[in-house]
């Protein structure tokens, strides 16, 4: 839990400094752990960190993952809808792998769906995982949620999945994990890029 909330610190200072917004940045991403969900106000210490560093709340989109018990997933919903009020975004991570089940598609109050890379490699492997990806985005965009697909690391994988209707991709494609500093260069060297895609 403490390391958790030092990475939200560290992303909402690096979001302060206002340099990846300047090239096209419009949100962040941060994974939330149900273990920080396991207390009376949890929500307390991200509203914390978001008025110290003074960022808008359309910046950040918070991602849930792991499962719970049904009494935690409960005290779960209430913090996420208190975050909700001060107009924070939450994205429901690792679809497809099992972890994320339909119980979580359909209580969670989540805007986006993060397909898991697993998921998204079978689609260019398995006809059936083809069929099934393309009924699910369909009844996902019919809900009004958005769609991240992770694993993409080839240019025909980005087509793929930008002609089937996917908003936002994630992978190798773009780019691996990078530090702040390198993350900046990356951006200024390929905004052009960025942008035509």
């Amino acid at each position: 839990i403490p390391l958790g909330i030092e990475i939200f610190r560290q992303v909402w200072e690096f979001l302060a400094t206002g340099k990846a917004q300047r090239l096209g940045i419009t949100h962040i991403e941060v994974n939330l752990s149900m273990a920080q969900f396991d207390e009376d106000n949890p929500a307390a210490f991200v509203s914390e960190i978001m008025s110290k560093y003074q960022i808008k709340s359309s910046e950040i989109n918070l991602e849930i993952t792991e499962t719970a018990s049904q009494s935690t997933k409960m005290a779960v919903i209430r913090n996420m809808n208190k975050l909700i009020e001060r107009g924070v975004y939450f994205s429901l991570d690792d679809f497809g792998t099992g972890r994320s089940n339909l119980d979580y598609f359909v209580e969670m109050p989540v805007n986006v769906i993060k397909f898991d890379y697993g998921f998204t490699q079978r689609y260019f492997k398995f006809e059936k995982a083809k069929f099934v990806m393309e009924h699910v985005i369909g009844l996902m965009h019919q809900m009004g949620m958005q769609i991240v697909s992770e694993g993409v690391e080839t240019k025909e994988q980005f087509e793929a999945m930008k002609n089937l209707g996917v908003e936002y991709i994630q992978g190798f494609y773009f780019s691996k994990p990078l530090p702040q500093d390198e993350f900046i260069r990356f951006l200024e060297n390929n905004q052009k890029k960025i942008a035509a895609e």
